[in-house]
């Protein structure tokens, strides 16, 4: 800043040296003018003042610096403001996201017909974003809910082709080939650039015979998410809503993050049903939602 001062300093100076000397030229110029002429010429104050007033080459040199200098200032100014608040939200945000309690809503099996979109209903109302793992065989029966998940802005991963667990573990190319057919089947619906690393291997990857199908996947770049809490709606058929809820609140209770698994097929009318009341009730605990991420 005393370096800016210093120059503009400097160059006021110089325009104003440079005033003066076609000041004094000029009024020289008049006199020997007069002499020579041996007249008296009443010098006009006018003309005089006009030399030095807003018209004049040297003021509007001297105004065009002055205007460039103070514009120069102002938008340094606004840059310092900008990166001061940019450092304050910095601050803020890692204060946050240091006490934030975050809770992932997962739903595996899908995309079907009916439960899958009334699951979509809710989360709007909410405006809550959740991720859905794939299954490749749903998605031809289903390519309106595919497309309904991906415009509401929902995270979208595989999870497998057929979800058959003898064939996909049996051998790490056919797991791989059911990763591949479901790829195509996304892309035949949601357009040849959509990609998902994204990855939710049947069953999860906890058991020591998957960690083969896990370290193929991770060096291919995929990112696979287990859980560490879930509804239950995967231990039986038509358990009620209040056995769902239950098992959440259980599932969660004292941990900062939780990814919780269920599942969206049409045979889970009930995890529609207690959605709701999972939703409130981590909203009354703190929890705030997030979409996984492929980062």
């Amino acid at each position: 800043m005393k370096k800016r001062k210093k120059s503009f300093t400097m160059r006021k100076m110089k325009i104003i040296f440079l005033a003066i000397i076609f000041f004094l030229i000029g009024t020289t110029s008049v006199k020997i003018f007069n002499k020579s002429n041996n007249a008296a010429v009443a010098i006009s104050v006018t003309d005089i003042l006009n030399i030095m007033g807003e018209k004049n080459p040297i003021n509007q040199a001297l105004d065009e610096e002055i205007k460039q200098i103070e514009a120069k200032a102002e938008e340094d100014k606004k840059i310092a403001e900008e990166k001061a608040k940019e450092e304050e939200r910095a601050k803020a945000n890692g204060k946050e996201n240091k006490n934030t309690k975050l809770a992932y809503l997962t739903f595996d099996d899908g995309p079907s017909k009916y439960v899958t979109n009334q699951i979509l209903d809710i989360l709007d109302e909410y405006d809550i974003k959740a991720t859905f793992f794939i299954l490749g065989k749903m998605v031809n029966s289903n390519p309106d809910v595919l497309k309904r998940i991906h415009e509401d802005g929902h995270s979208i991963g595989h999870h497998s082709y057929s979800h058959n667990y003898k064939y996909i573990y049996k051998d790490t190319k056919n797991f791989l080939g059911e990763v591949e057919s479901t790829e195509k089947a996304l892309k035949n619906v949601l357009g040849e650039e959509f990609e998902t690393k994204l990855l939710r291997m049947p069953g999860g990857s906890f058991e020591k015979h998957k960690q083969k199908f896990l370290k193929m996947f991770e060096e291919m770049g995929y990112k696979n998410y287990n859980w560490n809490s879930l509804n239950g709606d995967a231990e039986g058929i038509g358990l009620s809503k209040e056995k769902l809820v239950n098992r959440v609140k259980a599932t969660t209770k004292g941990k900062k993050e939780v990814i919780i698994l269920m599942h969206d097929t049409d045979a889970k009318q009930t995890t529609v049903d207690g959605l709701p009341e999972i939703i409130n009730y981590l909203i009354n605990e703190g929890y705030e939602f997030r979409a996984l991420s492929q980062e």
